[in-house]
């Protein structure tokens, strides 16, 4: 490694004396020991309420030139952007636009809930109802594990919640049947839980984090203890409680060898992570995400946004997401829209250029992430299914065909058409899950002729 190159790696900072070296040295060893081709595919799953209105993502380049009854498939790199999402132009090589996906086999209304990421029905407008299976994001972190294989964080709880703060279960994202995942909504917290094996985030912190492991390795021999007197009918009931804290105990384990790799990738502790201004809460969560991915914490992300209970005062916006989608307030929709597009716009740029400037093999981390930046409830306030926008910021590491790319597929009931349930099997595909087909098929669809289960082929490397 040159001078010039040793010095440009020391500079890179993610934070207040943190060094983004770590994945770079980790390639390193990898290469060293023959094994050039271990480099982790990550995930980030931005989810917004209220929905993506389909022509607020439209280049003017693009407007009224797609047709109905065919894939309109164009080149982005070069295309300027709408105004309000113009902080993503340095990386249109690396970005895609995914329109005309339809998700009608989900529920409409205010969120879609598991749905979204599940591809079925919920239990209702107010209720996320029972899981029937494993969302898209918690399959990938099946196939790319880590000490977290799924890092939840949260800026408000359920789609109808002014409650924030804490452990939260948004209802969008499960590990299997019935297993929703938890989500973290205090910044302050979910520090201390990543970074606090290594970094204190207050007094004490390290302190506890030896006493959570002499705990575990307590409860661990304790229930080993117990199994042995129980019933054999109940050695299963005991095995899966043995297995979780077993996890629990590896994890703690992982976390203590990697305290100096964890140490300088933490972003500097500040009162960003306790603040209770919204837009604040967010750019911690944004922070710490991208911090757990360059250290290795995690390989996928799921970031609850915001509800519709949440108000964007800090950018100057006196009404909650709720108003905004029933024309309220003194300022149109459209104006609404784009002042906070242009604030999440940001939010996702300052991601992708962290990661885009930490080398990883022949590129950058950026090139083997997808943040992917989506909405709950389709392509409205009150979403109805017809199209489930998609915003997706880089290279996912070459499996798809789709990095600098504009797609619009044909309109929902026409020759053509797909939904997001082959988008999800396309990913699922791409990354080492060969299933079929993933969630519930568009029954009108298929009774109508148009058949759609399966994998985008066109997107397929």
């Amino acid at each position: 490694m040159n001078h010039t190159r040793r010095n440009t790696l020391k500079s890179l900072s993610l934070g207040a004396g943190s060094f983004l070296l770590s994945p770079f040295l980790r390639q390193v060893e990898l290469q060293a020991a023959g094994n050039s081709t271990a480099i982790p595919h990550r995930f980030v799953f931005v989810v917004k309420s209220s929905g993506i209105i389909p022509d607020g993502i439209t280049p003017d380049t693009f407007r009224g030139k797609d047709s109905n009854s065919s894939l309109f498939n164009q080149d982005l790199t070069n295309v300027p952007l709408p105004s309000s999402m113009q902080a993503l132009e340095p990386f249109n090589d690396q970005l895609s636009i995914v329109q005309g996906l339809s998700g009608k086999m989900c529920r409409g209304g205010h969120s879609s809930w598991f749905g979204m990421m599940g591809v079925y029905m919920t239990g209702g407008e107010f209720d996320a109802g029972a899981v029937i299976r494993a969302t898209a994001d918690a399959e990938l972190a099946k196939l790319n594990p880590a000490p977290f294989n799924h890092l939840g964080l949260a800026i408000r709880g359920k789609a109808l919640s002014s409650d924030y703060g804490g452990t939260m279960y948004p209802g969008i994202s499960a590990v299997g049947p019935g297993q929703e995942l938890p989500f973290q909504g205090s910044p302050d917290i979910a520090y201390e839980q990543l970074f606090g094996s290594a970094v204190a985030a207050s007094s004490g912190a390290e302190k506890r984090f030896k006493l959570q492991g002499n705990l575990l390795d307590f409860m661990v021999d304790d229930i080993r203890k117990v199994s042995k007197a129980i019933p054999s009918s109940e050695h299963g009931k005991m095995d899966a409680y043995l297995n979780a804290f077993e996890e629990l105990q590896v994890r703690h384990s992982k976390l203590s060898s990697m305290k100096e790799q964890i140490a300088a990738n933490a972003p500097g502790y500040s009162d960003k992570f306790t603040s209770t201004v919204e837009e604040v809460r967010q750019e911690a969560q944004f922070d710490l995400a991208t911090a757990a991915l360059i250290a290795g914490l995690t390989n996928v992300v799921t970031i609850r946004l915001d509800n519709v209970d949440m108000t964007y005062k800090k950018l100057g916006i006196d009404e909650h997401n709720h108003g905004i989608g029933h024309n309220e307030g003194t300022k149109s929709q459209t104006e609404y829209r784009e002042i906070i597009q242009q604030h999440h716009s940001e939010l996702l740029a300052t991601m992708a250029g962290k990661l885009r400037a930490v080398p990883e093999g022949d590129g950058d981390m950026l090139d083997n992430t997808m943040i992917i930046f989506l909405s709950d409830s389709s392509d409205n306030h009150h979403g109805t299914g017809m199209e489930w926008p998609y915003l997706i910021v880089g290279g996912g590491g070459g499996k798809l065909k789709l990095p600098g790319r504009y797609l619009r597929y044909p309109k929902y009931g026409e020759k053509g058409c797909r939904t997001i349930g082959d988008w999800w099997t396309t990913l699922l595909n791409a990354y080492g899950n060969p299933i079929k087909y993933y969630g519930n098929e568009d029954l009108v669809l298929k009774q109508n002729g148009c058949s759609h289960a399966g994998p985008l082929e066109e997107l397929l490397v």
